[in-house]
């Protein structure tokens, strides 16, 4: 139960700073990065903060719950359920092909994130609570 509360705590606090982090670089940077509005050179450069923003919550995340990729995992469940719903809604103001873009490097740089972490806490020899 301890484990199960640690990665719940961890995803929620990993995704939420995410989230945070991923506001501040396309809303307050770049005053509201979009498809059809931004040029190409701010969208990559936004683009790529935003994707060091999910591996900053990947690390949070996966540093709180001590559970190994489990959080990444999650956490990469969780943008497809929300990149799902954004399409299908309408909510996204892109093409297709471009939220399926946005959110596979999201997942990309969340399973990096937690994977640099791990690698990380096994170079400094501290294995404690993890599972690889």
């Amino acid at each position: 139960m301890k484990r199960f509360l640690r990665t719940l705590i961890g995803v929620v606090i990993g995704y939420a700073l995410m989230g945070g982090l991923i506001t501040l670089v396309q809303e307050t940077w770049f005053g509201g990065a979009s498809w059809h509005e931004t040029p190409f050179g701010e969208l990559s450069v936004a683009g790529f903060f935003t994707c060091v923003g999910s591996a900053i919550g990947a690390v949070v995340a996966t540093a709180v719950a001590a559970n190994g990729r489990i959080p990444a995992l999650i956490m990469s469940g969780l943008v497809m359920v929300e990149t799902t719903w954004l399409v299908t809604s309408g909510r996204a103001d892109g093409p297709l092909w471009f939220d399926v873009l946005a959110a596979s490097s999201l997942i990309v740089a969340i399973l990096t994130g937690a994977q640099f972490f791990l690698w990380l806490r096994r170079r400094n020899g501290n294995t404690t609570g993890t599972k690889n």
